[in-house]
């Protein structure tokens, strides 16, 4: 076995219930001589990756290993994982995807990018649009509590027939995952969205694809909705999101 893969093999002995390691553990468990397992140490402890513990009773991680741990999780994090599932989402349909995050009553776009078929609007990155009449926006304040939606929304829920509608909208979002507008904010132009949660980052982000409404059959419509919901479902249940991580998500049907 070559040294890299002994070093290597090192580091993977450490965990949250191991956070210190001691060459002779090292030697034992491995079967590698004292002599190589400090000089795989002292290699490791030079590359930032280990560092020796207080007192010299054993070694502990580094920085090193912090930094590339940081790596890791930025490369999962919760935006990373939608705009590979929008990417996803753009080749097969070839219409146009968004990202936001909700801000008060609205939402702001943090992405769009467009497909092969045309839209006659495709709203810019840094856009703010009031949240209600996208499914962007509902999908996201379908995450929050009814009390806290209608404080959130007081100001352009003018009439009880607006506020039913409202939440007509919230209701349907919170049974299937999805929102399906029909002719939101343009007319002629439909959207299909769902929002995930990352909890141990407080942070919430909606996805949607949108498309022009006379250019999908119910057919179309039916396989964008499972794949948004899809997509959906498999972050949400990678980040732990309480709503796409009940077991009953993934037996449910649209």
């Amino acid at each position: 076995m070559s040294s890299l893969e002994n070093g290597l093999k090192i580091l993977t002995h450490f965990s949250k219930e191991r956070p210190v390691l001691r060459v002779g553990e090292v030697c034992r468990e491995l079967d590698i001589p004292k002599s190589s397992v400090s000089r795989l140490l002292k290699t490791l402890s030079e590359f930032g990756l280990v560092e020796r513990e207080a007192g010299d009773a054993g070694y502990v991680l580094g920085v090193e290993a912090l930094a590339l741990a940081d790596c890791f999780v930025a490369a999962r994090s919760l935006l990373s994982m939608v705009n590979t599932s929008i990417d996803d989402l753009i080749s097969e349909f070839q219409f146009v995807g968004y990202v936001a995050v909700l801000s008060g009553a609205d939402i702001i776009i943090l992405r769009a990018k467009s497909g092969s078929y045309p839209l006659r609007l495709v709203h810019a990155v840094g856009r703010r649009m009031p949240a209600l009449p996208t499914a962007l926006g509902v999908t996201l304040l379908a995450r929050q509590a009814d009390d806290q939606i209608l404080a959130t929304l007081a100001g352009s829920l003018d009439s009880e027939e607006t506020r039913e509608n409202a939440m007509a909208r919230i209701e349907e979002t919170r049974r299937t995952g999805v929102f399906n507008l029909y002719d939101g904010m343009r007319s002629g132009v439909s959207a299909v969205g769902a929002a995930v949660c990352d909890p141990a980052r407080h942070e919430n982000i909606s996805f949607s694809i949108s498309y022009p409404s006379d250019a999908v059959d119910e057919q179309l419509l039916k396989r964008m909705r499972a794949r948004v919901r899809e997509e959906a479902l498999r972050i949400g249940k990678s980040v732990g999101d309480p709503f796409w991580s009940d077991p009953a998500r993934a037996t449910e049907t649209l």
